[in-house]
Parts: C-alpha cells; sequence; structure tokens
C-alpha cells in the first residue's frame, strides 16, 4: 500500500519525459578551459564567469578564459567553492584557504591555515558584506570586516560561529552541510543551514544568545533523517531543500516543509552522481536541479525531466547559473561547462523522439491539433496531450514514403499526399482509409479559402473541389495540365497561383481565368520551387533561382520587382518561403532560417538553438499560438516563441586590456605615454554570451585614421603609434540580427620623444648663437636620424601588411578549399561535383562528346555503422573514396554527392570501354577487404550509371537516371555496374 502510494504520488509530481531535443555548447581544453573537473560557478557585477576547479580558478569573459594562479594572490591550484557577497566582491576557497577579491588581487583572510580544511559544496554565505560564514569540517565560522585602529586600513577578524558549549549541548550545530543567508521577507536576516540530519534557521543571527535561538525542522515539520547539502532561495521567497534522497520546500509564513521529491522511476529520485547538489530559478520561475542522467525542472506542479533523449550528453552537475540575460549555463564535475543554447524558445525533434528519418518533407496541423509530421520513411502523429511521436494504426504495417502533404476535409477526414503519387483519405479519428488513389509524381499540396485540395504534380495540377467526395480531377487548362508543379499560394483577393520549375501561372477568383505571368528568364534561371503571397497581395518566389523575388503584380503584369540575395539572405539556394501569423516572411535555405519583419532581416542557426541549419524543403508550420514548425536535415525545429529569438538583445562591448608597447593603459582615464618603438595592443570582449560566432567588431584610432575597421578577433594591434592624441573607437555588430552596441573608447596621448620637446628646441636656440655651424650638421644628422626611423617604421609596416596580404590569400585559399572539399574523403563535396557535372555538361553539349555519369554507392554501409560504429564507417568512406581515386582517369571526377553516395564524371568515355573500365573501379572497393583497428571488413559497392544526351538540360535529369540505375543495381543484388540505358522499365524504391 505504501509503495502504491509513493508510486502515485512521483507520477503527480512528474511530467512524462520530453520529448525534444536541445542543444548545448561545450567549453572544454579546445575552448581555453584547462580543467574540466569543475566545482563551482559564480557571474560577478560585470558579467563575466567565474568557474572553480580542480586546477585553478578561470575567469570567462566572452573571447577566452583567463588563469588566475599565484602571480593573481591565489598560491593552491584545488579551488573548491565560489561565492559572490551582496557587494558583488567574489570569494574563492581553495582546500585550505580563502580568498576576496580586492581590486584586480585576491587577499587571502586571515585563517589559521593548519585548522582549516574545506570541501566542495554549498559553503560559503554571508549575512552582509561585512560578514561572511563559511564552513570547515562541519563547523560554521564567521569571518567580520573591521577597520584598524588610528587607520582606514580593512581587516578581518575570524571565530567560530557557535561556541563549543553551543556545540556540546546542541551536537547538530557541530554537523553544519551547508549555509544559506536571506532576508527572509523581513527587515532582518535569516541564516538556513543543514545541521546533522535536520534543517535549521536562525532568525537576526547577529544578535547575541544565537544557539538558544535555533529552530530545528526535522520529521515533524516534514524534514526526512538526512545530510541536507543544498538550500537554495527563489524569487517567491519559498526556501528549497535538497539531499541526496529528498527535496522540499517552504513557502512564505508556513511552518512545514512541503515533498517536492523527484520521481522514483528510473533511477531518478536518489542522487548517486559525483556532482554538486544545486539549484537555480530561470527567468520564468521555474526551479531547475540536477539528476543522475541530466537535468529536472519544477514547473509549479510537476518535474519536467531532461536526460540524454533531449540531447543532455553531459553529468554530473555541480552549479546551475541563469546569467544576466536568462541563459542557462551549467558547470559540470569532468565534463567542463555547458550553455544551453535557446532556452525556452527552441525544441527540435530527431529520431531519437520518434521520428523515422530525421529528412522532413511536411509539416501540418489538424482542427483536433494533433501535429502530423512526414518523414523520409513514414507519417507520425503528435496529439495535444501527448509528447511522443506516434504512427496511425492504418499505416504502421503499410509506410507512407515521402509524404509530401496533408490536407483536411470540413468534416474533419485527413487527406495524405505521396511523392510516388499516393493518395490516401482517412476518417476523421484515423482508424482506417476512406479512399486510395493513384496519381503522377507529386510536389506539394495546397488548401485554399474555399476548402478546395490543389493538388501540384510533376504533370499538370489536380484538384478535390469538395474534400467530403473523394473526387479527384485533372485541371482541364492547357497551361495547368501538362506543366510540372511545384507550389501554389492564394492571395487576399482569393486569386490562386501557381508556380512550375519555370513559369508563374494566375486563376483569377472572379472570372476564373487562367493566364500566365511573363518572367524574365535570366531572374529564374535554375528552378522555382516556393512560392508565398504576403499580406498587401504582393509575392515572394524562391527556389535553386538565383536570388528570392519579391513582385508586384496588376492585371497579369509585373509593376515592381525586388531581388534579395547575399547579405540579406545566409544563401541563394531557397527551401522554404512562407509567412507566418504576425506577417513575417519566413526563408529557409541550407546555412539557416532567414525572417523579414517588414523592416530588417534576421537569420537563426544552430547557434540559436536550431538542430541543423539545412532547411528541408516545404517542410514548415505557422502555428496558430505563434510558434513556428521547420523541418531540416535532423529532425524537426519547434520555434515556440520567435519573437524571443530575434528581438534586439542590447549588445555589449568593453575593453578588457590595453598596452602600448611596456606600458599598461588605464581603461578608464586618458592616458600620457612617452613615445616607444613598440606596438599597441587591445584586448576586448562582448558578454553577450548568446550571440557567440556570429558577434563581429569595428574599430578605428581617430587621430591615425577616419575610415572603420571590422574583425572577428577579439584582439586588435597597430604598429609603432607616432606621438599625438588618439581616441580608439570599438562597437560591436550583430549582422545576424542588425544589432550594435554603443560605441566605447579609449583615450591616450603619446608624448613625443625627447629631442622633439619645447625645451630642447629652446637649448637648440640659445646654443645658436655661439655654435651655429655645429647646430647645423647637428640638426642635419637629427633629420637623417628621423628619416631612418620613419624608414624602419614605413618597412615594418610595409612588412606587416605584406604578411597579412600573405595570410588573407592563405586564408582565401583554405575556405575555397573548405568550400569545394568533402571534409571526411578529402575529395569533392557535393556542391562542388554538381557544379563539375553542370560544366562538363555543357562541354560535351558543345562539343559532342561523350558523358558519363555514374552514381556509385557503398553496400550496406548502415549495417557497418550499426555493427562497427561510425568511426569504423568513417575510416571506409575515406578508404572506398582513395581507392576510386586512384583506379580513375587524370581527368575524371569524383565527389561526395551525400552519405555513402559517390559522384563520379567521366568526360569522353568511350561506351565500347565503359563496362570494363567501370567493372574495374567496382574492383578497386570489393577486390581487396577494408582494415580498421584489425578487423577485416569486406565492402562491396553498388554502380548506377547514365550517358549525357542532348536533349538533357538539367543535371537533376542525369543524376536521377544515375540514381535510377543504382536503384536497379540495389535491386538486383548489389555489388555491379548497371547503365540507364539498360533499364527496361522504372525501378520501384529500394533499400539502401
Amino acid at each position: 500500500m505504501r509503495l502504491a502510494l509513493v508510486l502515485c504520488l512521483s507520477a503527480f509530481f512528474f511530467e512524462a519525459g520530453q520529448a525534444q531535443q536541445f542543444s548545448f555548447t561545450n567549453y572544454g581544453q579546445d575552448e581555453g578551459l584547462r580543467n574540466l573537473d569543475v566545482f563551482g560557478l559564480v557571474e560577478d557585477d560585470s558579467g563575466m564567469l567565474w568557474l572553480a576547479t580542480e586546477n585553478g580558478l578561470f575567469r570567462y569573459d566572452g573571447s577566452e578564459f583567463q588563469h588566475f594562479g599565484p602571480k593573481d594572490g591565489i598560491g593552491e591550484p584545488l579551488v573548491l567553492g565560489l561565492y559572490k557577497d551582496g557587494s558583488g566582491r567574489i570569494w574563492v576557497a581553495t582546500n585550505d584557504h580563502l580568498y576576496a577579491l580586492n581590486g584586480t588581487r585576491f587577499v587571502p583572510a586571515p585563517l589559521e591555515a593548519s585548522n582549516m580544511r574545506f570541501g566542495a559544496g554549498q559553503l560559503i554565505g554571508s549575512i552582509d558584506p561585512a560578514h561572511i560564514l563559511f564552513l570547515v569540517r562541519g563547523s560554521l565560522m564567521l569571518l567580520t570586516e573591521n577597520r584598524q585602529p588610528g587607520d582606514n586600513t580593512l581587516g578581518w577578524t575570524v571565530k567560530p560561529f557557535f561556541s563549543d558549549d553551543n556545540i556540546k549541548a546542541n551536537p547538530a550545530l557541530g554537523k553544519i552541510q551547508s549555509v544559506l543567508a536571506l532576508a527572509d521577507g523581513t527587515s532582518k536576516p535569516a541564516l538556513w543551514f543543514g545541521c546533522g540530519n535536520a534543517i535549521c534557521r536562525l532568525r537576526d543571527p547577529l544578535r547575541p544568545a544565537q544557539a538558544a535561538r535555533v529552530e530545528v525542522f526535522s520529521e515533524s515539520r516534514n524534514i526526512p533523517a538526512d545530510s541536507w547539502t543544498c538550500l537554495f532561495l527563489d524569487r517567491r521567497g519559498e526556501v528549497w531543500a535538497r539531499s541526496r534522497s529528498h527535496i522540499r520546500i517552504l513557502a512564505p509564513g508556513q511552518s512545514a516543509f512541503l515533498s517536492r521529491d523527484l520521481p522514483v522511476r528510473n533511477g531518478v529520485g536518489v542522487y548517486s552522481g559525483s556532482g554538486i547538489l544545486t539549484m537555480a530559478e530561470d527567468p520564468q520561475g521555474a526551479v531547475l536541479t540536477q539528476t543522475n542522467r541530466g537535468l529536472a525542472r519544477w514547473e509549479g506542479s510537476s518535474w519536467q525531466l531532461f536526460d540524454s533523449t533531449n540531447g543532455i550528453d553531459f553529468k554530473d552537475v555541480s552549479s546551475i547559473l541563469f546569467d544576466r540575460y536568462g541563459v542557462p549555463w551549467f558547470s559540470t564535475r569532468g565534463h567542463g561547462l555547458f550553455r544551453w543554447k535557446g532556452y525556452r524558445d527552441v525544441e527540435n525533434w530527431t529520431i531519437a523522439q520518434g521520428l523515422h528519418d530525421d529528412v522532413v518533407w511536411s509539416i501540418f496541423r489538424d482542427s483536433r491539433r494533433r501535429l502530423w509530421i512526414a518523414d523520409q520513411f513514414q507519417i507520425n502523429q503528435l496529439s495535444p496531450n501527448s509528447r511522443k511521436l506516434d504512427t496511425p494504426e492504418p499505416f504502421r504495417t503499410a509506410p507512407i514514403l515521402h509524404g509530401t502533404g496533408f490536407a483536411e476535409s470540413p468534416d474533419g477526414s485527413l487527406w495524405i499526399f505521396g511523392l510516388g503519387g499516393e493518395v490516401y483519405q482517412t476518417n476523421a479519428s484515423m482508424d482506417h482509409v476512406l479512399f486510395r488513389a493513384k496519381l503522377p509524381s507529386l510536389a506539394r499540396v495546397f488548401t485554399d479559402s474555399g476548402h478546395r485540395i490543389w493538388i501540384l504534380s510533376r504533370n499538370g495540377v489536380y484538384v478535390i473541389r469538395e474534400p467530403e467526395q473523394p473526387v479527384i480531377e485533372k485541371v482541364a487548362d492547357p497551361m495547368l495540365s501538362s506543366d510540372a508543379f511545384d507550389d501554389a499560394a492564394e492571395t487576399p483577393n482569393h486569386d490562386l497561383w501557381f508556380l512550375s520549375d519555370h513559369q508563374l501561372y494566375r486563376l483569377s477568383h472572379h472570372s476564373g481565368h487562367i493566364s500566365r505571368v511573363v518572367l524574365d528568364p535570366v531572374l529564374t534561371r535554375g528552378q522555382m520551387r516556393n512560392i508565398a503571397a504576403a499580406r498587401d497581395g504582393s509575392l515572394w518566389i524562391g527556389g535553386g533561382i538565383p536570388a528570392l523575388l519579391h513582385l508586384h503584380v496588376q492585371k497579369g503584369h509585373i509593376t515592381s520587382l525586388e531581388s534579395v540575395t547575399v547579405p540579406d539572405l545566409a544563401s541563394n539556394d531557397v527551401q522554404v518561403v512562407r509567412f507566418d501569423r504576425r506577417g513575417w516572411l519566413w526563408v529557409g535555405t541550407d546555412m539557416g532560417v532567414n525572417v523579414f519583419d517588414g523592416r530588417l532581416w534576421r537569420l537563426l542557426t544552430r547557434r540559436d538553438g536550431l538542430i541543423s541549419n539545412d532547411i528541408d524543403e516545404g517542410a514548415f508550420l505557422a502555428d496558430d499560438d505563434g510558434s513556428v514548425w521547420v523541418g531540416a536535415n535532423g529532425g524537426v525545429i519547434h520555434l515556440l516563441h520567435p519573437e524571443h529569438l530575434l528581438s534586439k538583445t542590447p549588445l555589449d562591448v568593453r575593453l578588457v586590456s590595453a598596452t602600448l608597447g611596456s606600458k599598461t593603459l588605464s581603461l578608464a582615464s586618458t592616458n600620457l605615454l612617452p613615445w616607444q618603438d613598440a606596438p599597441l595592443r587591445v584586448r576586448f570582449t562582448s558578454l553577450n554570451f548568446a550571440r557567440e560566432g556570429s558577434m563581429r567588431f569595428r574599430y578605428r584610432l581617430s587621430g591615425l585614421e577616419v575610415e572603420w575597421n571590422e574583425t572577428g578577433s577579439n584582439r586588435i594591434r597597430y604598429p609603432a603609434v607616432p606621438p599625438g592624441d588618439y581616441r580608439l573607437e570599438l562597437q560591436a555588430i550583430d549582422p545576424n540580427q542588425h544589432a550594435q552596441s554603443p560605441v566605447v573608447s579609449l583615450r591616450f596621448t603619446v608624448r613625443p620623444p625627447w629631442w622633439r620637446t619645447r625645451a630642447m628646441y629652446l637649448l637648440l636656440g640659445i646654443a645658436s648663437f655661439g655654435a651655429s655651424i655645429l647646430v647645423w650638421h647637428w640638426r642635419e644628422n637629427r633629420l637623417l636620424q628621423r628619416q631612418r626611423i620613419l624608414r624602419k617604421l614605413v618597412a615594418q609596416r610595409t612588412k606587416e601588411l605584406e604578411a597579412e596580404k600573405a595570410e588573407l590569400v592563405a586564408t582565401r585559399e583554405a575556405l575555397r578549399h573548405q568550400a569545394t572539399r568533402d571534409s571526411l574523403t578529402g575529395i569533392w563535396n557535393r556542391s562542388a561535383i554538381v557544379e563539375i557535372l553542370a560544366r562538363e555538361m555543357d562541354r560535351s553539349r558543345r562539343t559532342g562528346a561523350t558523358l558519363a555519369v555514374v552514381l556509385a554507392d557503398i553496400d550496406h554501409f548502415k549495417q557497418i555503422n550499426d555493427t562497427m560504429g561510425h568511426l569504423a564507417g568513417d575510416a571506409i568512406l575515406r578508404d572506398a573514396a582513395n581507392r576510386m581515386l586512384h583506379h580513375i582517369r587524370p581527368y575524371d571526377f569524383i565527389g561526395r554527392y551525400g552519405g555513402e553516395e559517390f559522384l563520379i564524371v567521366m568526360p569522353a568515355l568511350s561506351r565500347k570501354d565503359a563496362p570494363a573500365r567501370l567493372n574495374k573501379l567496382l574492383q578497386s572497393i570489393s577486390g581487396e577487404a577494408f582494415l580498421f583497428e584489425e578487423q577485416v571488413v569486406n565492402v562491396t559497392s553498388s554502380f548506377g550509371t547514365a550517358w549525357y544526351s542532348r536533349d538533357m538540360m538539367h543535371v537533376d535529369e542525369l543524376i536521377r537516371r544515375s540514381d535510377e540505375a543504382l536503384y536497379r543495381a540495389k535491386g538486383d543484388g548489389r555489388d555491379r555496374v548497371v547503365f540507364y540505358e539498360d533499364l527496361d522499365s522504372v525501378p520501384g524504391n529500394v533499400d539502401h
């Protein structure tokens, strides 16, 4: 009975595990955090983060981790605790010392080091900035600030908070595990501490007779006997207490604690990790703490759990901190520091959350609030009261591949459409299928305001005029009956617009007349794939064309046209063009999601919490609650609060240090410096941690230059600065958000060298009366010396400019190589090999030479990954690419097309010699076993080959033929070469 009650209560306080996937940034040794065992984390008043680690104290300023050690006043490497008191002063506890930050240096507190042994945990607190509390071996100590008699020197005295007699009378006062000082809702402070196996409270702790006034909370007040090592006060005035087995909360004005225990299931209830028990409150008022497998968040009525299924690949949390911008940070024992990207604003759904594949085709919300997601291999349903994806019963054994769209009839029945032309109508409860049909290959589905369902196929437009009646008719108009269509939209006047690969058609709502709108073929070169209608009736068109087009059409003619491209867009490869409920335009590309609010373009990427930057074509939903769903190569992205992500957070920029030669400049006042033949070095940073990677800096040195410079680095350097008055101006900018910080400045004056001072000029004038000839010679020598100095400066600057130019050339070459080469295999990447293929097709068209294209696929590659691991798969891909590279002709090209697929372009290949040469290339894979970590793996491959013909206008057609031949090679048993021209029919889908 008791067990059933416990399980019932934990079910009440436990919200079913959130299925979403979240994104985190890890800061470790590669980022400069030299030790990953972090005991504590605090934010100082300036916004910088301090970390206590097993091997020193570190401060993170947004650009680097600075180590503090003996030169800064801290003598021990083991730092166990951090604390910020009410004045903003930082306290540091090592294994046997306590330090306070005084300016730029740490000063030790006057402790008897031989008796001090600190441990990790909640060991420092403060009643006020002049009374610091700390724990030593279970004893509570009081450090009091005082001033020495006769002067203003600051000093400290230390004594036990409880006397030996107090502890003798109450032994629990000598076994204190944690300390928390707070105002407790009154003008007088209160002190909470874990004492023995209970929790104690002491009101007005600086008043005499403290021990007699200690109030003990134990079993009678719902505090089980345990070691309470974590105490926390939230913004509502509630006191939270945690042990390894229990969580309790005391509301203001209450005398007994309430239980907030974690659920006992799945090993969550009792914490057994190596972390340090900790709690923090997010900006929305929810309290977070750690679990054995991740994190837990109290949402007011239940715990929400997050673990590895949500993307948390760290454990043993030691501190949780929300910085001044509400960004959550997590320090860990052994895994470094983590930052949660897009906290409460972005959640992702992947294969780990129930998708059958991470390539998403369409997203739809029905009238019952069910969310539908079609991925590459199945349709998935997310019910309003569930956080799990599920597949409806009729399709569990007959999956729908490549679901291109959904539609709903007024009676609630659901229509589902597949890429291959499959059409299904189900009843509203999804119990069974009411209607099936087969059409040509489909691209998209569109439901207009009159509930008509328009089906855009590669062979004309079809329509279901009354969705309750399963009658599909093909539009008879010649313009809409034969073109290859991609998308459709409806303007506010209810005109319908149909977009094909190269044409735009309008169906008038008033007349029913269909007309074609003439577009400039230069602007539409490629393939148009997406169209969206704005509230003002204008149209936005994107796809594989040179730019995103914005056009107004009046009476069948374009009256205005605007092209949007880089840098307003992240990329011209547009996969999604849609409007949300706010009227914002969303443009998904292969490099992120651009959003246009009517004034500014903004960019969302993985830095904002997106699981991927590569957006899937057509996979978009603007939900009724204002949130947005986007499909990407990786899963589904749910942007819960787009206005938060796109709001302009004030940017911060600050100077960290500046030196001129050996002189350190004051950052707060004007500097007067002697001239030195040495460079000016300045370091700066921004504490907008969430914008890391997208931030850039503008700067100029007024007095030396007029134009602004721009850099992504946090350091700038000027060669020797000549005498004069200067003002260094600095500004942070975020191009992705169109935001910029205020300009900060550093003023300094460089005094001229002694030979250019007024005193020297006066002396020379007096001396000239008696030794004019000598002075003339002396001045001549001085001028020559000055010329040599100037020549040296010019030569030095010229050398630096040449070095910078060489570095820019090297960087440009590296970027070119990175942009065209596959990072794993070193061969051409997908975009590069496709560009090569297009070039060779043009050459073949001009010269009449033959051109063969081979799509090669490693057989059973997924099985290799699943059985031997992805490292083995990567090694085999590299080896396979290298083998094929060495067996093709010098003028052939090979590139990685995607996953385990390779695209081989073979110009001027003889049709007669092609089978023998391709079989030889095939044998380079299967002829010799692969070796990975002393394991022998026999690998085969399948080749699909197609020949170029003059009637082919696009690269996609030639690749498609190679792909069909590859499918036939797979279907015929793999490890073979199949030519498209030998196929007697188009093969069906074959599992790779």
